[in-house]
């Protein structure tokens, strides 16, 4: 294809590699300059160490003709032999050789240090957007993308940035033996590197296809997450139903894809390899001829190819981390395509104002849903410490109305005061610090019952722990578990059954003691009678907190102080 063809692609590609330096060097701040340091100082000691080589050679090889501004340098400091100022010069060479380790070592080091950083900053700064996005933009996104940018696009992310460092490094280097190379023979290392930057610019026009070959990959690993996920999901039901295949091929039919796209890329960097090889052997070649044709000195001829064939490792190794780069480029466009998307440039930053006692207020509240659905002229008093029931049937608004009760929505007209203060954008913080939350599904993470439960709840004291668990239920199957409250519950409370989940967190949202308690059919894996014994419990509780459940169950609701029916999103009763 002709290079000017392929110009109009780099622009883009320009920009993106542009904001990723951009990114990385704003993390990076004074560690990175510390770390350009000692790049450059490590680059430095290494041309230092092949311009001693050059009287060491001369001294090996030859001892007649004009002294060298070396030997007389030497001679002035008292090695008078030939064997003294071998000795001095091998010496100062293992000095420069011991200290250049050093430096290598705490650039390598400090170098490791700034990637993890990156990475692990820039996956914090994705789950904070992600944590303070607006709900109704959270509940819009793909599952299956957040987990693959999470986890595969920071991963490759990391790569990049691996590769960045690599190349940054192998640029100091060629920079500095060009240097070096420039000092000795300037004609030959001129006829050289000119080559060589021919050869760069066209590397630097392949990286489009291979920027392409990245993008795809974010595709697909978001479409490989979301057939892990569906597979586990529905697993079960394709069993008993002698489905299972049908889960299978699809599954087999991203991983090809996947497997495809990693190869086509493996073919290129192999490519790139082979040519590089033939292209340094021919370049080594052309530095001898070009050499001894133009009279170099032997010695210097000798440092020079020294120089070059040193020169093909870092080059090899430029070419190969941006190769790599600009496969992985695509993951941090795509991270960031989806922090813009979150926008939360508009939210203003928490304000925890104080909400006085009081009832809560409903009045003309409206939302509804793009795809359907909410609630609409909703007006409604709950005095504190009632039992309040929201029942409906499925999809008549009663989650919309509780998301709206505990300002993870904001209402499209009406208004929604406690205490008499409206919940806004100054006061909703404040509401949700008081605030507890029990969804159908309680979530446990990969860790003990006593973590699971102090989490969003401080640290308390073990003996607020068993009161929350014995008014949830579950003291007995706490003290029945191996290790007590440190026993690891597994991945999402894999080793308890629906209900024991739902039970711990109940004890957990009862550890904040919340102003407001909101059971989102939060005891439907209970059986009935323990149902009706844990709300009971709930109902005695003094003082009793503002409580509002959703429940299906006719039965369930007897308990409560009033009964609020919603059908299509508006009150029937």
């Amino acid at each position: 294809m002709p290079i000017m063809s392929r110009l109009p692609a780099i622009n883009p590609l320009l920009r993106a590699t542009r904001d990723f330096f951009g990114s990385f060097s704003r993390y990076a701040g004074i560690r990175g300059w510390i770390g350009a340091g000692l790049v450059g100082l490590g680059a430095i000691l290494d041309g230092a160490g092949l311009l001693l080589l050059i009287p060491i050679i001369q001294a090996v090889v030859s001892s007649s003709g004009k002294p060298s501004r070396t030997t007389l340098l030497l001679e002035s400091a008292g090695a008078h032999t030939p064997l003294a100022r071998l000795g001095a010069m091998l010496v100062l060479f293992v000095i420069l050789a011991l200290v250049r380790a050093v430096v290598l070592y705490t650039r390598d080091m400090t170098l490791a240090r700034l990637q993890a950083g990156f990475v692990e900053n820039l996956r914090n700064g994705l789950m904070r957007r992600l944590a303070a996005a607006p709900w109704h933009r959270i509940v819009a996104l793909r599952h299956a993308r957040i987990t693959s940018l999470m986890t595969s696009e920071v991963a490759r992310i990391s790569s990049s940035a691996q590769f960045l460092i690599q190349g940054s490094v192998a640029v100091v280097m060629l920079v500095v033996q060009a240097v070096v190379a420039f000092s000795l023979a300037p004609f030959l290392a001129l006829a050289t590197c000119g080559l060589v930057l021919f050869g760069a610019l066209l590397a630097l026009l392949a990286q489009g296809p291979i920027r392409d070959l990245g993008a795809g990959m974010v595709g697909a690993n978001i479409a490989l997450m979301g057939s892990t996920s569906g597979f586990l999901g529905g697993l079960k039901a394709a069993a008993a139903q002698n489905a299972q295949h049908a889960f299978v091929d699809e599954f087999a039919a991203i991983q090809r894809d996947v497997r495809n796209r990693s190869l086509s890329f493996m073919h290129r960097q192999a490519s790139s390899r082979r040519i590089f090889s033939i292209g340094s052997a021919m370049m080594g070649a052309a530095v001898i001829v070009i050499g001894f044709a133009t009279g170099v000195e032997p010695a210097v001829l000798i440092i020079i190819v020294v120089i070059f064939s040193r020169m093909s490792a870092p080059a090899q190794t430029l070419q190969m981390a941006a190769q790599n780069f600009f496969f992985a480029l695509p993951a941090f466009e795509a991270v960031r395509t989806f922090e813009a998307e979150l926008d939360i440039s508009d939210l203003a930053a928490p304000d925890h104002v104080a909400i006085p006692e009081g009832a809560i207020e409903v009045r003309g509240l409206t939302y509804l849903h793009a795809g359907g659905g909410g609630v609409r002229d909703i007006d409604l008093t709950i005095a504190p410490g009632t039992f309040t029931g929201i029942a409906g049937p499925s999809g008549a608004g009663k989650t919309t109305l509780v998301d709206l009760l505990i300002t993870l929505l904001t209402p499209q007209s009406g208004e929604i005061r406690v205490g008499g203060t409206e919940l806004n954008g100054t006061s909703a913080t404040g509401w949700r610090d008081h605030v507890a939350y029990v969804p159908q599904e309680g979530f446990l993470f990969h860790d003990s019952v006593r973590r699971n439960l102090s989490w969003g709840a401080g640290a308390p004291d073990d003996a607020l722990l068993w009161d929350a668990l014995t008014l949830a239920g579950a003291e007995a199957l706490v003290r029945a578990l191996p290790e007590g409250l440190d026993t690891v519950v597994g991945e999402r409370g894999s080793l308890l059954s629906g209900g024991e989940r739902q039970r711990l967190a109940i004890a957990r949202a009862l550890l904040r003691r919340p102003r407001l308690l909101v059971l989102d059919e939060a005891t439907n894996a209970i059986d009935a009678a323990s149902e009706a014994a844990l709300l009971a419990r709930l109902a005695a509780l003094d003082p009793r907190p503002t409580i509002v459940m959703i429940s299906h169950r006719a039965e369930t609701l007897t308990v409560c102080d009033q009964i609020v029916t919603i059908e299509r999103g508006t009150m029937a009763q």
